[in-house]
């Protein structure tokens, strides 16, 4: 069965709508490996949701062999039942009590018999190299590596026509990743796989064709040999080269010969051997180990998303903290919309010192907010006048939308401040500005602690809800709205996404006690700190000058 994508373009709703793919083309092969390359931010995750039907598309669509993956507005179930996708880390998504709930709910959608369902668990857990006895027990009380087993053999025992993978290489070890490489090779044998990565070095010497996107388009439709041939294709949009393919361009450019193609590790090598047994051993021993040196010593260049961060992102977190809690008093004491109006420009400021992703996540988060205040606002109009019913009181509401407003304006000012400072530098920072109140016994350390996680545990809340529901969405195979699930889909969504949140917490608190209590606090929070001093004065001076503006405010308007 073949895959096409006709016209494909994504775009985010909102105020700033931002294109994530325009005018996506192409058609695959069935029983083929298609690899989608490209830097962060290219689209590469965003291509792998709509082919499965989990994103939706702006214009253009999908084709399963002929036949429609959008049909009008509505999702074809019987083309959303040709695909199955992993995404990164498929250990997080299991949430039933045994490994055999887990495969009953992925195979739930397909209605097949039970003797076809039990083949397929079998041949599954084969695949994966797992015991039948592993059935009755329960997920979470496996290794790690079993965990992901069980996930991928919950997917492959689907046997759609269709696969794909993202970033499937993460957190593997070399043993590991040889033994998804083999598994690939073999699920070939029966279906299409489409497969994102950053790992060219491991998934190139397999794969039948490179897909390379670039700012959300497609920049290059190759064969891997057709990609080696050329490879400044990786320079030219912003990938790079791996570190096989520098050492070959760098072995070439010497003047030593390759017969082969080398675009792995293990092609270099015997190809280097292959040349290195026609001539004089010691001299292209020698030369051979002086390029390579050279090249892997090479400096990394800067990525294009470091050199793109404005300074806020270097500021003193100390300096963040005064900043943030002075507007925040002076935004409080507000009681009229002069003030509100001011601190406005001062959000809209910060807002856009942001990086276009930063951006894109502050607008999700502040979504739900917006909802909130809009639900309050409208029931706070409501009133009940007795003889006359039910009215609408404009001022009462518009007394709530001024109070909620600078509830608003305070915490978008707080997301720009945890977007754009670490959770180290965050707590180091807050620890510093109370060492006062250590006089008088204040337990300062957990008091730091505390306020630096509830500011990253709101993104992170956040974040961990629209990829758990993306999660629910692919393996109950229901043709909903984005950012919506249905109410069978609830297990699959709520225990494994209480659980990463746990973890997740555990995880932060160990980390931060072990850099912010164990290792020297004054010399971490030294190396933290790079900013511009200049910078770091006017961004004072800027926070103080919007506060005092504020405080002149609120006494004008009370005489």
């Amino acid at each position: 069965m073949s895959l096409e994508a006709r016209g494909i373009s994504v775009s985010t709703a909102g105020l700033q709508p931002k294109t994530l793919l325009k005018d996506i083309s192409f058609t695959l092969n069935d029983r083929t490996i298609t690899l989608v390359i490209g830097k962060t931010g290219a689209g590469k995750s965003t291509l792998l949701r709509v082919l499965a039907g989990l994103t939706e598309r702006s214009a253009g669509n999908v084709y399963y062999g002929g036949r429609l993956l959008w049909k009008g507005g509505r999702i074809d179930r019987a083309s959303l039942l040709e695909n199955a996708i992993a995404f990164q880390f498929p250990e997080h998504q299991l949430f039933a009590r045994t490994v055999q709930g887990e495969f009953d709910y992925s195979l739930r959608a397909y209605r097949l018999p039970k003797a076809d369902r039990v083949r397929r668990i079998t041949d599954a857990l084969a695949g994966q190299r797992l015991p039948a006895a592993c059935l009755e027990r329960s997920p979470f009380l496996l290794s790690g590596g079993q965990k992901r087993r069980v996930a991928l053999a919950t997917i492959m025992a689907a046997e759609t026509p269709w696969l794909f993978l993202d970033e499937p290489s993460a957190g593997l070890d070399a043993a590991s990743l040889s033994r998804l490489k083999e598994e690939l090779l073999r699920w070939k044998e029966r279906c299409g796989i489409v497969l994102a990565t950053h790992d060219l070095d491991a998934f190139l010497p397999i794969a039948d064709r490179v897909l390379l996107l670039y700012r959300g388009q497609i920049a290059a439709d190759v064969t891997p040999e057709e990609l080696m041939a050329n490879p400044n294709l990786l320079r030219q949009y912003d990938i790079g080269l791996t570190d096989a393919m520098e050492v070959a361009a760098a072995l070439k450019q010497a003047g030593f010969r390759l017969s082969s193609i080398a675009f792995s590790p293990e092609r270099l090598a015997e190809a280097i051997d292959n040349e290195l047994r026609r001539g004089p051993k010691q001299e292209a021993h020698t030369q051979v180990q002086s390029v390579v040196q050279d090249t892997l010593k090479a400096p990394a260049l800067e990525s294009p998303a470091q050199t793109a961060r404005s300074f806020v992102y270097a500021l003193d977190a100390k300096l963040k903290w005064l900043v943030y809690t002075l507007l925040s008093i002076g935004i409080v004491l507000q009681t009229g919309w002069e003030g509100l109006g001011i601190a406005l420009l001062f959000v809209a400021g910060s807002v856009s010192t942001l990086t276009a992703e930063d951006r894109s996540k502050l607008l999700r988060m502040c979504e739900p907010l917006l909802w909130l205040v809009t639900i309050a606002v409208a029931f706070s109009g409501i009133q009940w006048t007795g003889s006359e019913g039910f009215s609408f009181s404009f001022s009462h509401a518009a007394d709530t939308f001024r109070r909620w407003f600078a509830f608003f304006e305070i915490t978008v000012i707080g997301l720009v401040f945890t977007l754009s400072t670490s959770s180290a530098a965050m707590k180091s920072g807050l620890e510093t500005m109370l060492m006062p109140l250590r006089r008088i016994r204040v337990p300062i350390e957990i008091l730091a602690l505390t306020a630096s996680l509830v500011l990253r545990f709101i993104p992170l809340i956040i974040e961990e809800t629209e990829r758990f529901i993306m999660i629910a969405k692919a393996r109950g195979k229901r043709a909903s709205k984005r950012g919506q699930i249905h109410v069978l889909d609830l297990p699959v969504f709520v225990i494994p996404l209480l659980i990463a949140l746990f973890q997740a917490v555990e995880e932060l608190i160990i980390a931060m006690e072990w850099k912010g209590y164990m290792q020297h606090r004054v010399a971490a929070v030294q190396s933290i700190r790079q900013a511009n001093p200049l910078k770091e004065r006017q961004s004072l001076w800027i926070g103080l000058i919007f506060f005092m503006i504020l405080v002149c405010t609120r006494i004008y308007g009370e005489s």
